[in-house]
């Protein structure tokens, strides 16, 4: 039998390497389509920008942006998908802690149990195929996620005769009322927590409205940021949240690129990595069943609202028209999380009762969960040496082709004058004009995100939303022609207009690495 010390140095050693390899999985990313709408609307932000009113940000709430922009600003740095990525990680790292530190407060009274429990769960998050997939690019995934799991184990740290509740209750809203503020489906999981806070057995009505009120409180005070945002562009924010959405969804079905539901959740859940984690649910689910005579268990709120969190999460996931392998990396935690508890009822089972085989066997069953996913994606292992090599993190080298192109604007004299527009460039991937200080059309702020499906709004929509598409972006370029066109970011389909509209022969062309083709105009 280990000692608590030895455990503990373990538990420590394990989460050095998680976290070695969680920063890995970020740095290894190519840059992805979404992040260049995220880090855009950060740096936009920090420019004194306003969401919705100034530039498109499509289906999502501003608290992100918000939080990127008070990083760039208070790092003073144009660096922005490295910090929006490093902000991911260190959710992500954060996460990984929580699990582990959750199963240590749930198994309290078997701490080394706890521990190596807590650690087992910890290396079944970081070596899940999906979370790997999802995990690490700058967007608000991670920090919902972080948020969630907090508010979790908040939650069920809460002791209902103590003062200290009311603090407790309102930081679980606050939380999640930020998260609900960044990704709008959230929403359902704030919903889910305040029903477990009302089925709290209480004993008055007036007792039942002082607990619930912190949560009002604090749901109502993280609100007034994004209320005012929206206030100050009703219809633009309508035309963000529900109706580019909604085109963007029917654009992708037109050109056949969405996945069958069905199909796609099959796929996922019968990878090693994630379909181990439905046989343990199974596993735990039958022994609550069978033995919920014997268990005894004396909290039904904490185990409903740890079977319920998945559950919601998988909901969340199959909401939107379109569905992407990544919503479904967001049950995973609280699928791993909502193992703590019946494995401590049959734990507590085998110390009172001496009957400790099923504990034995769950016990057995997650070591067999945890070699299966560490042995079929030991790729997450694999990057872990790139920490130590900054100049190939992707973050970096984007943010050196940036700063190449916009010295070559500045060398080969192709910077217009300040009435055409200073180093303004042309292009569906905005960070790599950002990252070097030249000039964005605020237009293409959300990428190829909406470029795609601007043409089918309304000429008043496209106005209020300050976004083009293929056909009227010729009139955007008659007034501010462009001192260069970044291409090979995106679709050839959606590319080929502008490089036949815009580029000329005698335009210079350079090629950097990962494709991206450059033209300077003479």
């Amino acid at each position: 039998m280990m000692s608590a010390k030895t455990v503990n140095i373990l538990v420590v050693l394990i989460l050095i390497v998680l976290s070695l390899a969680v920063f890995g999985n970020s740095m290894t990313k190519p840059l992805g389509r979404d992040e260049q709408m995220y880090c855009t609307g950060g740096a936009l932000l920090a420019e004194g920008r306003m969401i919705y009113r100034d530039f498109s940000y499509a289906a999502q709430l501003p608290y992100h942006p918000l939080l990127c922009a008070a990083l760039f600003r208070m790092f003073n740095t144009t660096h922005y998908l490295l910090v929006g990525r490093m902000l991911s990680v260190f959710c992500d790292i954060l996460v990984v802690v929580c699990i582990v530190g959750i199963y240590r407060y749930i198994f309290r009274s078997f701490a080394i149990t706890g521990m190596l429990l807590g650690l087992a769960a910890a290396v079944l998050y970081v070596f899940n195929p999906l979370v790997d997939y999802a995990n690490g690019y700058a967007w608000n995934h991670d920090v919902v996620i972080l948020c969630v799991v907090l508010s979790f184990w908040l939650f069920i740290s809460i002791d209902y005769k103590q003062k200290s509740k009311y603090w407790r209750i309102a930081a679980i809203s606050a939380l999640l009322t930020f998260a609900s503020c960044m990704r709008i489906t959230t929403a359902l999981v704030e919903l889910l927590f305040f029903v477990m806070l009302l089925s709290q057995p209480a004993e008055s009505i007036k007792q039942r409205f002082k607990t619930t009120l912190p949560f009002l409180a604090a749901a109502a005070f993280v609100s007034i940021w994004p209320v005012w945002v929206i206030a100050q562009a009703p219809r633009a924010f309508f035309l963000n949240l529900v109706k580019i959405p909604m085109l963007y969804g029917e654009w992708l079905h037109e050109i056949d690129m969405v996945y069958n539901k069905f199909e796609l959740t099959l796929t996922c859940l019968t990878q090693p990595g994630y379909f181990v984690l439905v046989v343990l649910a199974i596993y735990l689910c039958l022994m609550i069943v069978c033995l919920r005579r014997r268990l005894k268990i004396p909290n039904t709120i904490n185990l409903l609202l740890a079977a319920l969190l998945p559950l919601t999460f998988f909901i969340i996931a199959v909401i939107p028209p379109t569905m992407w392998r990544q919503y479904l990396a967001m049950p995973v935690p609280f699928l791993i999380i909502s193992f703590a508890l019946p494995l401590l009822y049959l734990r507590k089972l085998a110390e009172t009762t001496s009957i400790s085989k099923h504990f034995k066997i769950a016990a057995a069953l997650v070591v067999v969960c945890v070699l299966v996913a560490v042995a079929c994606h030991p790729v997450v292992l694999y990057r872990t040496p790139i920490v130590l090599v900054p100049e190939r993190w992707v973050p970096i080298e984007i943010h050196k082709i940036s700063e190449d192109i916009a010295e070559k604007l500045k060398t080969k004299n192709h910077v217009l004058s300040a009435a055409e527009g200073s180093k303004l460039i042309l292009t569906l991937a905005p960070l790599l004009a950002l990252e070097g200080r030249s000039d964005i059309y605020t237009e293409l702020s959300c990428g190829a995100i909406i470029y795609r499906i601007a043409d089918s709004m309304l000429p008043s929509e496209r106005s209020i939303t300050h976004t083009a598409g293929p056909k009227t972006l010729g009139e955007l370029l008659e007034k501010s022609p462009p001192s260069a066109v970044i291409l090979g970011v995106e679709m050839r389909r959606l590319e080929e207009p502008i490089f036949e509209s815009v580029v000329k022969p005698d335009w210079e062309r350079k090629v950097y690495e990962n494709g991206i083709v450059v033209y300077f105009r003479p």
